[in-house]
């Protein structure tokens, strides 16, 4: 298997924008939810009737398919999986030779979701609702404690081109170390 950096972080860290900075092989956990409610940890919908799957429980992600989506990129040099969960999950941890996690205000954070989401079409009053109801407990709860994995903190307030600096220095002075 290609060696793994897992990179972690709130919603709107600036995970991904690191992830796509580096250049490999990314395996985005945002990719990997179970797409059934029923397989799923699940709440209910605000925009009418039903459940959907809770983004903000990392029971919600199916392993299998990370494992997939891993076992797919046999020969990088490099492969990233990035996600709110990558420090969360002992499945992903355990695959990881490097762990960074992006550490960024809430304010900041929230900010950069929901213009993204806003971006992508979505209502930015449901974006805000699901956050307060569901993704800043998840925050505290998943996200914040898997803090203490990381190799390396970053603060991602930062230009993109230091972060990846930095990453990319620390995988030179700890390559093949876990």
């Amino acid at each position: 298997m290609s060696p793994v950096l897992a990179i972690a972080g709130a919603a709107g860290s600036g995970k991904s924008t690191l992830a796509a900075a580096l250049d490999a092989p990314v395996v985005s956990l945002d990719d990997c939810y179970h797409t059934d409610p029923d397989r799923a940890p699940s709440v209910p919908r605000y925009d009418g009737p039903g459940r959907v799957v809770n983004f903000s429980d990392p029971a919600s992600i199916d392993i299998a398919l990370v494992r997939h989506r891993l076992a797919a990129c046999p020969d990088a040099d490099l492969v990233i999986v990035e996600g709110i969960f990558a420090l969360t999950l002992d499945a992903v941890r355990a695959t990881a030779r490097w762990t960074v996690f992006v550490d960024t205000p809430p304010d900041i954070s929230i900010a950069r979701k929901t213009l993204r989401k806003i971006g992508e079409g979505r209502d930015a009053g449901l974006v805000l609702r699901g956050y307060l109801e569901h993704g800043h407990a998840a925050f505290v709860r998943h996200i914040a404690p898997a803090r203490r994995h990381a190799h390396l903190v970053l603060d991602g307030t930062r230009p993109t081109g230091e972060l990846r600096a930095t990453v990319l220095q620390h995988l030179t002075t700890r390559r093949g170390t876990a």
